[in-house]
């Protein structure tokens, strides 16, 4: 490793970067284990973790490619129909996720592909991202919308697990309970 990627690794941007990928790989190995284990979740569990998995993705692409790169979000231009998503809410407003989240279609193979594009759009902004872009003060982007898309990513990819032990856990009670 020359000393300008070991500079880079240790500047912000190259922190962030790898908190991305890593806070990336959890969320995908949680829903590989959806994915694996999809067969004996009841489908409202798997249907609810898909839900937060499109929800995170879709954050995401709104939050870096929206508003942090001035761009439009890949959802909305050159991802639009192979989302994996039905319909993507309304982008005004406030939205009600939970009943988005209970209409809503989707493929999860889809998604993946649609969610792969978007950690990759991700990387490319924060690759960059000068460090001074995050020497600002608090609440002042693009500092403030990164670090609060990397608590949602953490958080969604909670949920899925807690959905996963859930459903374990109510499933060994049944098993004693017979």
């Amino acid at each position: 490793m020359n000393s300008s990627s070991v500079q880079h690794a240790l500047s912000a941007s190259g922190l962030l970067r790898s908190q991305f990928r890593l806070a990336h790989e959890l969320l995908e190995a949680a829903i590989e284990q959806l994915r694996t284990k999809a067969a004996h979740l009841p489908d409202s569990t798997a249907w609810a973790a898909e839900a937060r998995y499109a929800h995170v993705v879709l954050c995401e692409d709104l939050s870096i490619n929206g508003v942090l790169a001035s761009g439009t979000p890949l959802a909305l231009s050159t991802w639009v129909g192979r989302t994996g998503i039905s319909d993507v809410p309304l982008l005004a407003g406030s939205n009600d996720w939970r009943a988005w989240g209970l209409q809503v279609r989707l493929d999860l193979a889809e998604l993946r592909r649609y969610a792969r594009a978007v950690y990759a759009s991700t990387d490319d902004y924060l690759d960059a991202l000068p460090d001074d872009a995050l020497h600002t003060a608090c609440g002042e982007m693009p500092a403030c919308v990164l670090n609060a898309l990397l608590l949602t990513l953490s958080m969604r990819r909670g949920e899925i697990a807690c959905l996963h032990t859930l459903t374990r856990s109510s499933s060994a009670a049944k098993l004693k309970l017979q």
